[in-house]
């Protein structure tokens, strides 16, 4: 594992289930994974939930983050934070791409394998 990790140095992948969202995994320790995000305009994640808490820092552009059917808009520079399986979708409806960084504990196994692989919730 390298000390200091540089994000355009980490291979990207389209992030599954997602529309216009690609990912890079960054960091995958004993008890956190840590994955960057571009969200293109107009991207979108389906609405889920998934075990591991997951805090997550906008870096750029803002995104819109559902949770318990209510909005939330998150800013370059502001941070969120999702409980474990708490059923929530994501959203960019700006003209700017988003960049995020989400840390989520426990690890993301799929996350790790480069899948996203948590429960999909359907109504």
């Amino acid at each position: 594992m390298q000390p200091v990790i540089d994000p355009k140095n980490i291979d990207q992948w389209i992030l599954q289930k997602h529309i216009g969202v690609t990912s890079r995994l960054l960091v995958n320790g004993q008890n956190m994974t840590v994955v960057w995000s571009r969200w293109e305009p107009g991207s979108s994640a389906p609405e889920h939930a998934h075990l591991p808490e997951q805090i997550g820092l906008c870096l750029e552009g803002q995104i819109i983050i559902t949770l318990n059917k209510q909005d939330y808009l998150v800013k370059a520079g502001e941070y969120y934070h999702i409980p474990p399986n708490m059923p929530h979708s994501e959203r960019n409806d700006s003209n700017q791409p988003a960049i995020l960084t989400d840390f989520f504990s426990p690890i993301r196994k799929d996350m790790v394998q480069q899948q996203f692989d948590p429960e999909i919730i359907t109504e």
